[in-house]
């Protein structure tokens, strides 16, 4: 029988499978088998952020519960759309459930729109399923690397991108918090890519011999030594969330601080952030990928745009598994699997969820 997990919308250690009924598809829509799927800290912060931006939206649970979205790839089991074939491979945003139902739209060679009505007023960017191809650049070989990396790191080039974009606010000096994580160590790829000089990692004690083997880093800091981050001309690029950390650095850069930038939550149980107002330096900006994703595409068209991140995405691809281990488990385990990962997993592990044959 397929089956949904689903998580607490306000305490997300607790969780539930549900067992649901075989689903029957009307025409104009498709059933994808969920194949696999990547669990990492980026999917924590969408179920923190679930409320604030509409994450628990994608995919409707019962009353005060939610299906966190992953990304993965699944197979079509039945279609009815006559541009999509049934066995078509499609990777894309998924929930954490074992099949998704959805109105495929504008279908062509490198894949469709879910234009089920409940999506719609979503960012179209997370609707998108690509048919994996070779024609569009996908290899078989690398399935777990896509779902693992390709969200993670496509956030990490548009935040490079972003910086650029607007001449990095005048930093000399870019400072990114959780630095283990997947986001930010993608992020320093990028910045010593284009030849960016400073970038400080900050991280817990326990990371620090991580981050430092990474080679991306100038210098690593523990959170216990922010007040040694020096008084240069600085960004910070916040992936924790941690807002002792966020007023630690305001309060020691002071106006040497011109761009505080919010991505992630990965530190989520480190209570509400400081009120704005309440520390030095700018203002705290929330960070949206899609936006940028929009403004560049309109800039340059969707296809170069499109070619860069690839072109990126693959020099990246090509370095990560000298830092990172890739573990596959299967659904019966996705809750120890789950716990792991929101209480906080080593950053040298990544894991996938493996659902049904591929």
């Amino acid at each position: 029988m397929p089956a949904n997990y689903l998580v607490n919308r306000k305490i997300l250690a607790e969780t539930k499978v549900e067992q649901t009924e075989a689903v029957s598809i009307s025409t104009g829509q498709a059933v994808l088998r969920v194949d696999r799927f990547a669990l990492t800290a980026n999917n924590i912060t969408y179920g923190v952020a679930g409320d604030m931006i509409g994450y628990w939206d994608f995919f409707p649970a019962g009353e005060g519960w939610g299906r966190i979205p992953v990304w993965g790839i699944g197979t079509v089991t039945a279609s009815g759309h006559p541009d999509l074939a049934v066995g078509d491979r499609c990777y894309g945003y998924y929930p954490m459930s074992s099949e998704l139902v959805v109105r495929p739209e504008k279908v062509n060679a490198r894949g469709f729109i879910d234009a089920s009505a409940h999506r719609a007023v979503l960012p179209i960017v997370y609707n998108q399923y690509s048919l994996m191809t070779a024609g569009n650049g996908f290899n078989p070989d690398h399935d777990n690397h896509y779902m693992l990396y390709r969200p993670l790191f496509t956030t990490s080039f548009v935040l490079d991108d972003y910086f650029a974009d607007n001449n990095f606010f005048g930093a000399k000096t870019m400072v990114l918090g959780s630095a283990s994580s997947k986001t930010a160590f993608g992020l320093a790829f990028m910045l010593k890519r284009r030849g960016y000089n400073s970038v400080i990692g900050l991280t817990s004690s326990a990371n620090i011999a991580f981050c430092k083997n990474l080679g991306l880093y100038d210098v690593v800091l523990s959170y216990d030594d922010v007040e040694q981050l020096p008084l240069a001309t600085s960004a910070y690029v916040d992936m924790s969330g941690n807002g002792e950390v966020l007023n630690r650095v305001h309060h020691h850069l002071t106006d040497n601080l011109v761009n505080s930038c919010g991505v992630g939550i990965t530190h989520h149980q480190s209570g509400l952030r400081p009120a704005a107002d309440s520390m030095p330096g700018p203002k705290p900006e929330g960070f949206f990928a899609p936006t940028q994703i929009i403004k560049r595409n309109q800039e340059l068209g969707s296809g170069v745009y499109q070619q860069r991140i690839g072109d990126a995405t693959q020099a990246f691809l090509d370095k990560v598994d000298m830092w990172v281990t890739i573990q596959e488990r299967p659904f019966e385990e996705l809750d120890d699997v789950y716990h792991t990962v929101l209480n906080g997993a080593s950053p040298d592990r990544g894991y996938v969820i493996t659902v049904a044959p591929s």
